[in-house]
Parts: structure tokens; C-alpha cells; sequence
């Protein structure tokens, strides 16, 4: 399996050059251009499958310039080919957009050049943070210019340039929480922040950091718990559901100071509130996002009677929405988190849906 790299060749083999229909494209010696079955990674094979047909989309302003996009639908909506990165390794992407743009020019015969126009990410502008214990993290190979990896579990990454060692304690929070501290004065115009597997939560999330300036000042990423358990109802999804003109579906849910979502119980938030009263006796008369707050000396000032939230710590922020509270705010919210719990235990769970409100 050769990677398709354009440091090697740009000329290609197209036997029945068309548009808007599935097309094999071949390198000089006959291999296949294909897609991983479900890693967004590209590659040449030499066994023909679905994964080998390519729908070539010419841009409406230009002849020679195109989009190539896979001919199968794929789990995470990765289809277009891009290659943003500085390596010039080409990976799918969800959208036609300035990472995944190429200039076609006919060479002679059925013999094509294909040379990327796209632009190439720039950290200063966005950066990836990946919260990471033992997950396959193979998605992240194709956002690896403006990515940094905080690794919890064992050291199996391979391809990934920025992997900073954490230890496992705390769960995403600790690692978000870490990042902002110790980034304050050298935060990026835009952050994404993501647990090591999204697509559980959310198939739609790459959407998210393929169209980052369409995003909001604080972008929900997420969109559900788990599927497979139905949490939370697909019933209260399509109510409270967002779907957006680029691609993402996120939900931007509400709850109360409790974590309580109306309309909907969930089994688990009532049993963390037991928890909680019995791990901090002395905050009893406290709803749970209260008692955190006073606990971590957060000064919060709106009501938290209605608290807007995304699901599994998915979401995207402004440098300007960080820098509204100070750091030493993110250090008491550091050092609570894990204050009883190694793990973060019911603090964990709280700060999880915090998020959008400590932004907003």
C-alpha cells in the first residue's frame, strides 16, 4: 500500500476521463487510487473495489480546476481529497472547499496532471487540540499541521508531529483546562477541542474544522451521547438540533443547575447528584453546577437556571472568548477538577456541560 504523496508523481493514469460519474484514477504503473474503509488516509492499490471510484466536480469559475470526491459515502463524511498539510500527503475531507481544490490539465492521451491549488492550514489561525487515552487516532493524520495531541494512554501514535505526554488523570477536562493554562499568551485565533473519538457523539464533527470560518465565536461540536443507547432521544435531537448550511449538525441542548434536561431523563445525571452530596456533604443545599462553582471560586454571574451545553466536550472557541476570564480563573478550575477524584469524578461530569456557558 503506497500513500499518495505529492512529492512523488502528479501525473496520472485516467482511462475514461468524465464528470459527475464514478471514475478510476491509476497511477503510471496501474495501481489504484483508493480511500481506507473507514480512515480518511488515500492510497494506491492494485486490488479494485468501490473504494477505487472517484466523482471528479469542476469548479463553476475555472476549467482546469476541480474537486475529486469519493464515489462511496463514507461514516464521517470524509470524501473530498485535499492535501492542506505541509507534507503534501493527501487525505479525504468533508468538503469542497480551499483545502481540497486541484488543477486537471490533460497531458497527452488519457495521461493527466493533478496538482493541488488548495490552500495550506495555518496554525495561527486554528488549532486542534485532542484530549487522547487509548483511541485510534488515525483521523488526526490528516489535520496534523495545526494539531496537538495530548497523549493519556500508551504510546502507539505514529505520523503525528505535536504528541505532548499528560497523565492520565482528569479526562478531557484536565487536558482543555491544561492546554488553555499553559497556552494563555499563545492561543490560536480559533481552538478545537475534541476527546480522541468523536464520531461516536457526533459523524457530522470534521465539518467543523473543514469550514472553522463559518464556525461561531463558540461552536457545539457535539451532538449526542451515545447512539446506540439513546441518550439523548433521538425524539428530542430532531427538536433541539441545529443543522447548518456547511455540513455540521450539532445540538446545543439546555439543563438546569442540576444538569437536569426537561423532557428527558437521564438515569445517570440522577445518580450524580446522589454522588454529590455525599462527596461534598457541605454544599448539599446546592444544586451541582452551583457547588462546583463555589468550590473552584468561579465567578459566576448568570443565571444558572437555564444552562446551555453540547454533548462529550466537542466544541470550537475564539481566542477573545478564553482571554475574557483570566487565567488564574482556568488554574482554580484546574486544580477543583481533580481536587477529591484523580479522574475528575462528579466535577468530570459537571464541567463537561460548563463549557459553552464559561465561553459565552
Amino acid at each position: 500500500m503506497e500513500s499518495f504523496n505529492l512529492n512523488n508523481n502528479n501525473m496520472f493514469n485516467i482511462p475514461q476521463f468524465a464528470l459527475n460519474t464514478p471514475i478510476n484514477i491509476l497511477s503510471l504503473v496501474g495501481y489504484y487510487l483508493s480511500c481506507a474503509e473507514f480512515d480518511n488516509i488515500v492510497y494506491f492499490s492494485s486490488n479494485k473495489s468501490m473504494r477505487q471510484f472517484w466523482i471528479l466536480e469542476q469548479d463553476s469559475l475555472n476549467d482546469e480546476e476541480y474537486y475529486i470526491k469519493s464515489a462511496i459515502l463514507r461514516y464521517n463524511h470524509t470524501q473530498y481529497l485535499g492535501c492542506p498539510n505541509k507534507n503534501n500527503k493527501v487525505y479525504l475531507y468533508t468538503s469542497k472547499n480551499k483545502y481540497t481544490k486541484w488543477k486537471i490539465k490533460n497531458i497527452k492521451n488519457n495521461i493527466y496532471s493533478i496538482d493541488y491549488i488548495g490552500t495550506k492550514f495555518d496554525k495561527n489561525l486554528v488549532e486542534l487540540v485532542v484530549s487522547r487515552y487509548n483511541e485510534n487516532i488515525n483521523w488526526v493524520y490528516a489535520y496534523n499541521d495545526i494539531a496537538t495531541v495530548y497523549n493519556k494512554g500508551i504510546d502507539n501514535i505514529s505520523n503525528i508531529d505535536n504528541i505532548i505526554k499528560l497523565p492520565n488523570i482528569g479526562r478531557e477536562g484536565n487536558t482543555y483546562l491544561f492546554h488553555i493554562i499553559n497556552k494563555y499568551e499563545d492561543l490560536k485565533e480559533k481552538t478545537v477541542f475534541s476527546q480522541g473519538e468523536p464520531f461516536t457523539h457526533n459523524e457530522t464533527f470534521l465539518f467543523g474544522i473543514d469550514n472553522i470560518e463559518k464556525t461561531l465565536s463558540v461552536q457545539p461540536l457535539g451532538l449526542r451521547y451515545l447512539k446506540e443507547i439513546n441518550i439523548p432521544s433521538s425524539e428530542y435531537i430532531e427538536v433541539y438540533e441545529t443543522t447548518t448550511n456547511y455540513g455540521l449538525v450539532y445540538l446545543r441542548a439546555c439543563c438546569d443547575g442540576d444538569l437536569i434536561i426537561p423532557y428527558f431523563n437521564d438515569d445517570g445525571i440522577n445518580h450524580l447528584k446522589k454522588t454529590a452530596k455525599l462527596h461534598y456533604p457541605g454544599y448539599s443545599n446546592l444544586d451541582l453546577v452551583s457547588g462546583f462553582f463555589q468550590r473552584a471560586n468561579f465567578p459566576y454571574f448568570k443565571s444558572i437556571t437555564d444552562i446551555y451545553f453540547t454533548y462529550s466536550g466537542l466544541f470550537s472557541v475564539n481566542k477573545n472568548k478564553i482571554l475574557k476570564l483570566d487565567k488564574y480563573i482556568y488554574i482554580n478550575l484546574y486544580n477543583e477538577l481533580t481536587s477529591l477524584d484523580s479522574q475528575g469524578g462528579t466535577n468530570g461530569y459537571v464541567l463537561e456541560r460548563l463549557w459553552l456557558y464559561i465561553f459565552e
